[in-house]
């Protein structure tokens, strides 16, 4: 027989066995869980909940608790030591007969250990091995499968990655400012592009004309956001070009 353990070190044996017990009734097993689960200390190996605290805790009555820890105390299963009730509540243990069949218990699980190959255990692949990028078994060939099997043509076509551009905030500059929107005429033209009239750019707010920009003002050669502007521009230069085409596919497809 084993030598008795630390409650802590063998709690989950312990709780097993409480929970396999054909003796003890489901409300004794209910309170028995409950305080150590709970309240017992992992030091002192004991707890001191009040009949009420389990009451609350379980839903039972206080009566049906009391009845439980008799159960648990006359069972063998918990050392009771009854408080006064004046500051001094019942005190639960653990007894030392369960501690020892959950040893026990625990002695048995640390005694399956893995063989060595020189003790007599089975060879085994160490962990992490290398065995599937050196080559495994080499399959027979399937015929049948590969009858059914037809190379895709669009597997060995280069993937189509779609250009992805960063969306570009527009602010509303009215036609009234006629100083901003002559520079950006002039900004326009410098880098090629063509003017605010072609792109589709113009909208009213609060009744008021004007045109839809990335900025209130065009940014120098020497700011960061001058190439993403000039793409901004070249895409909706780009997108009024591609325009009638799809119109006239659509009225195709409609026909």
């Amino acid at each position: 027989m084993s030598t008795v353990r630390p409650f802590r070190d063998v709690k989950l044996q312990w709780l097993q066995q409480l929970s396999c017990s054909k003796d003890l009734s489901d409300n004794a097993r209910s309170v028995a869980l409950y305080v150590v689960t709970t309240h017992l200390n992992g030091h002192t190996e004991k707890a001191w909940p009040s009949y009420q605290t389990i009451a609350d805790a379980t839903g039972k009555s206080v009566k049906t608790i009391q009845r439980a820890i008799r159960e648990l105390e006359t069972s063998g299963w918990f050392e009771i030591r009854r408080g006064n009730g004046i500051g001094h509540n019942t005190e639960y243990r653990p007894s030392a007969a369960s501690i020892l069949r959950a040893s026990d218990a625990r002695e048995k699980t640390d005694k399956v250990v893995t063989l060595y190959p020189s003790e007599g255990g089975q060879k085994r692949l160490a962990r992490r091995s290398h065995v599937s990028g050196e080559g495994g078994q080499i399959c027979p060939p399937n015929p049948e499968k590969e009858k059914i099997y037809k190379p895709n043509p669009r597997e060995d076509a280069p993937s189509r990655v779609k250009e992805t551009r960063r969306a570009v905030p527009l602010v509303f500059v009215a036609e009234t400012r006629t100083k901003q929107i002559e520079q950006w005429r002039t900004w326009l033209r410098r880098y090629g592009l063509p003017p605010l009239e072609t792109l589709s750019v113009r909208m009213f707010k609060a009744g008021n004309p004007g045109y839809a920009l990335p900025g209130y003002w065009p940014p120098d050669k020497e700011d960061l956001r001058a190439e993403a502007y000039i793409t901004f521009f070249r895409y909706r230069q780009a997108f009024l070009s591609e325009a009638p085409v799809r119109r006239i596919k659509t009225q195709r497809m409609s026909r």
